[in-house]
This record gives structure tokens, C-alpha cells and sequence, in this order.
């Protein structure tokens, strides 16, 4: 019974011309064939600083 690898990748910077993006989209190519690559993209979430929870919008 063959097992397909599953990655879930994710580029910590949210800018649209981010290296670490063009790395994963370039690993998309050199996947072994047993390995399948999901990519998340982080835009839309708000970043996270619990140094401004005390800090009211």
C-alpha cells in the first residue's frame, strides 16, 4: 500500500514578491511523485503581538 507524503507549506512574510513564496512554489516542481505540496497563504490573517492585547482599536 503506497502512502502519499502530504506538506502543508507557509511563507511567514506576507509580501507578494517574498522569496520564501518563490521557494515553495518552486518546490512544487521537484516533488517526488509520492509527495503532494498544499500551500497556505497567510494574507488575510491578521498578524498576532500579544504586546498590544492591552491596546483597545
Amino acid at each position: 500500500m503506497d502512502k502519499q507524503i502530504k506538506i502543508l507549506g507557509f511563507a511567514g512574510s506576507l509580501r507578494k514578491g517574498s522569496y520564501n513564496k518563490a521557494i515553495l512554489r518552486a518546490a512544487l516542481e521537484l516533488l517526488p511523485e509520492d509527495a503532494k505540496l498544499e500551500i497556505f497563504d497567510l494574507e488575510g490573517i491578521p498578524p498576532f503581538n500579544s504586546d498590544l492585547d492591552n491596546i483597545m482599536p
